[in-house]
């Protein structure tokens, strides 16, 4: 186990990645990390902000930490994210979450098997596009408001829980809505149903449920026969709007409270769907077992 480096609190960091470099929030919790190996949460701003503009709303920094987890909030170029992987948006953002999750194992002593991502917007899109580029990284994704899934999301497939509003104009759960202008362009929400369906079958779920209205605020779409350990499943806020949901946030205008906190509901998940055990080596048929 790699002692720790850096020491507990908030900073920001910076890593190389090719010839630029990039920066993050790093909120590391006050806990032994000699004896014990750290959960860690990537966590991705809107469009138009920056990590302190998430934390404002979100407080996964601050409720992360009191809870044992390191939270990385990267720092997006411009303000926003190449989660369609476009040149003429910006830098290689994939590379970028690499060379982050690699500088902090380098640096820290954390739980590869408990490594999440979250995010609002285009950052849940970044969420989303992270998890399936670099397959077998991520455990569980919980995307808030996230318009697109990537063409190809090669296996193991982190378990997903996705969180959005039924009356958000942006990213509307039937899909649609006006197409972002270059170099966003062919970006538009797909329908929720499709993706997730699309989704669990990389997964190897099988179909979904029917709507499961748990409270006249909350409603569910859980996918069944998944694999042991993994889950694939949707929570609406009725009535809310494009918004990380928080009780205590207001509002969009038109837009019912959220009865719930995304933040707490996003951490209880990762808490529930850490990735798989490594595999114990088998003996060998031809000798025996190494001692």
């Amino acid at each position: 186990m790699t002692a720790r480096t850096i020491a507990a609190g908030s900073s920001q960091q910076s890593v190389r990645v090719g010839a630029d470099t990039r920066t993050y929030q790093l909120a590391v919790p006050a806990v032994d990390a000699h004896t014990r190996a750290l959960p860690l949460v990537l966590a991705f701003h809107a469009f138009g902000e920056d990590p302190a503009a998430l934390e404002r709303y979100a407080h996964l920094a601050e409720i992360g930490t009191t809870t044992g987890y390191v939270v990385v909030t990267p720092n997006g170029a411009n303000g926003r994210w190449n989660f369609p992987r476009r040149a003429t948006i910006g830098p290689d953002d994939v590379a970028f979450v690499a060379a982050i999750i690699g500088d902090l194992g380098t640096r820290m002593c954390l739980d590869t098997r408990r490594v999440f991502a979250t995010g609002l917007a285009d950052g849940a899109d970044m969420a989303i596009t992270a998890a399936c580029a670099l397959p077998g990284t991520f455990a569980a994704v919980v995307p808030v408001a996230f318009a697109v899934l990537p063409a190809s999301c090669p296996g193991p497939v982190p378990s997903l829980l996705a969180i959005n509003g039924t009356s958000d104009p942006v990213t509307p759960l039937e899909g649609g809505g006006v197409d972002r202008p270059a170099p966003f362009d062919g970006t538009q929400a797909q329908p929720m149903q499709a993706r997730l369906d699309r989704y669990a079958g990389s997964v190897g779920c099988g179909p979904a449920n029917t709507w499961v209205r748990d409270t006249t605020a909350l409603r569910r779409l859980v996918f069944t026969a998944c694999p042991r350990g993994r889950d694939v499943g949707l929570l609406a806020s009725v009535g809310g709007g494009h918004v990380w949901p928080d009780p205590d946030a207001d509002p969009p205008k038109g837009a019912a409270r959220a009865q719930f906190s995304a933040t707490e509901v996003a951490l209880a998940f990762f808490r529930g769907h850490p990735g798989p055990a490594p595999a114990t080596p088998t003996p060998s048929a031809a000798g025996s077992a190494p001692r």
